[in-house]
């Protein structure tokens, strides 16, 4: 059996209370797992976070450590269904592992960050930016905007050159940065 097929067929413990985006409830596994890297501490999250209709909370609460605004040592839960977007990602281009840039940031941590919006969804544990080594991260947003399309939130944010993609759960909307 492969790795594909393993993630799919596996089932996971302990099973939370959180609906899935419309979009992540059709023709996508019942059994989801992801596979990150934190690039600024090394650090990996790889699991089963949904299984049978549910996220499992405390594969949440790990992933959301894992991305924690790693500079001031504070974590926030993050929206659950950025593991979906992730899943999609793995799935859409057959990666194994993606590299996390920025999760949860505290608001101090923010407002120290050039170029970072007041009201970051990064505050709100609602964002992550993303790389995946190998591939066009502007491509890669482009290719995203369609998931949020026709939804009542989701932000796809493009940054030419600086190597990353932009993705959250808040207002919808798309921009060039």
């Amino acid at each position: 059996m492969d790795r594909r097929s393993f993630l799919w067929s596996a089932t996971a413990a302990a099973v939370g209370l959180c609906a899935p985006p419309s979009w992540a409830m059709t023709g996508v596994p019942q059994t989801r797992a992801v596979n990150i890297i934190f690039s600024h501490t090394g650090e990996k999250y790889e699991g089963f976070y949904y299984h049978d209709g549910s996220y499992v909370m405390s594969e949440v609460q790990q992933f959301s450590w894992v991305c924690r605004d790693y500079r001031m040592n504070q974590w926030k839960w993050l929206h659950p269904h950025l593991m979906d977007l992730l899943f999609l990602l793995h799935w859409k281009y057959h990666q194994d592992a993606i590299t996390i840039m920025s999760g949860y940031r505290t608001p101090e941590t923010n407002s120290q960050l050039e170029g970072a919006a007041l009201n970051s969804q990064h505050i709100q544990a609602k964002a992550l930016d993303i790389v995946i080594p190998g591939l066009d991260m502007d491509a890669v947003a482009e290719s995203f905007k369609p998931y949020f399309a026709g939804g009542a939130e989701g932000g796809v944010g493009m940054y030419p050159g600086r190597g990353f993609t932009h993705m959250d759960f808040g207002p919808l909307r798309s921009w060039v940065g």
